[in-house]
């Protein structure tokens, strides 16, 4: 009998590694001491500060209309809109993955299978990368090999992330019988 997609494990958390902070702090350092031998880039800092918050205001207003368009939405109709042949696994990882990272005020928001991830999601190359690779380790999809994968490269929408991993090898995943 097939595991429920409802038990499949969470996915793996990323650890900051020892020596990141001392370098961070170095950096910091360098920096203050830059900004008082260099008095105007303390003023070029507030006006980039200024920008990148003002923009941040923009897309979380822009993240919540679009939340709220859809805030009466679940899993069950991103389910429905792929074949029945698609991994469940696959699935339920990629939507509750993607909806935690486009989570606003702290609530997911639902995605659909024809969002575009650059467009219409607001989401970076790198990020997707992590997403997947996360997406991946739930779903127990491997991403060796990926760039042999039919769809590599033409990952353009939330329906092609799925069927990227769906094209991608299995990998035993404790408390999975497929």
């Amino acid at each position: 009998m097939k595991t429920p997609s409802r038990k499949m494990p969470a996915a793996p958390t990323r650890k900051t590694s020892w020596w990141a902070w001392p370098i961070l702090a170095l950096l910091l350092g360098a920096l203050i001491f830059w900004i008082f031998v260099t008095p105007f880039l303390l003023a070029t800092l507030i006006a980039f500060a200024v920008f990148l918050w003002i923009q941040t205001i923009s897309f979380n207003q822009q993240r919540r209309r679009l939340a709220a368009s859809r805030s009466s939405e679940t899993i069950c109709q991103f389910a429905r809109s792929f074949d029945r042949r698609t991994d469940t696994w696959i699935l339920r990882a990629v939507y509750e993955e993607l909806s935690k990272y486009l989570a606003v005020d702290g609530q997911p928001m639902p995605v659909h299978a024809e969002d575009n991830w650059k467009s219409d999601l607001k989401i970076d190359a790198e990020d997707l990368d992590d997403l997947s690779g996360d997406v991946a380790s739930r779903s127990g999809r491997s991403m060796e090999g990926a760039e042999h994968n039919p769809f590599y490269g033409e990952v353009h929408t939330v329906r092609d992330i799925v069927a990227f991993l769906q094209n991608q090898p299995r990998v035993l995943v404790p408390g999975r019988i497929s």
